[in-house]
């Protein structure tokens, strides 16, 4: 048993030292893709750059929302759902909750994953009101010289 817990403590501690730090270049990379996905896509409604960031077989798991798979079928839920709802919705990452965690095969940096709180506000006769908070992880994967959203877990919305 003492070895067991030895060495989920090593696991655990090499897992909490591999995040990069802010002033990397991954982590530069993350912020801005992040950026794309909701900043200018989410708020903004322009999903014109969704395909090619998204991966065809995105799978995007959300606590409320179930499962949505492929990169046309989350392209239409944001179009229909956020952009062409009644009431406008807009997502802000929570500073100072970005992490982002390098994936290696043999040295090569293949992918990554981005985790970090956000919240979500509504336009409500002309105010932004506060919605939910919530966590979320993505696994972003180097497909050629491109990034591309890969998997997705949306969860622990909350008021």
């Amino acid at each position: 048993m003492r070895k067991i817990q030895i060495l989920l403590f090593l696991i655990l501690s090499q897992i909490a030292c591999s995040q990069v730090k802010n002033t990397d270049e991954l982590y530069k990379t993350a912020k801005k893709l992040d950026s794309l996905i909701f900043d200018v896509g989410f708020n903004t409604c322009d999903l014109s750059h969704y395909k090619s960031i998204v991966s065809k077989d995105l799978e995007f798991y959300h606590d409320k929302g179930g499962i949505t798979s492929g990169e046309e079928a989350f392209t239409a839920s944001i179009k229909n759902n956020i952009c062409g709802g009644p009431n406008k919705v807009k997502r802000e990452l929570v500073s100072n909750t970005l992490k982002v965690y390098p994936l290696y095969n043999q040295n090569v940096l293949y992918a990554f994953i981005e985790e970090g709180e956000h919240e979500f506000s509504e336009l409500y006769q002309g105010k932004w009101n506060k919605g939910s908070r919530a966590k979320f992880t993505i696994l972003w994967i180097l497909e050629g010289k491109d990034w591309k959203m890969k998997r997705v877990l949306s969860y622990d919305h909350h008021l």
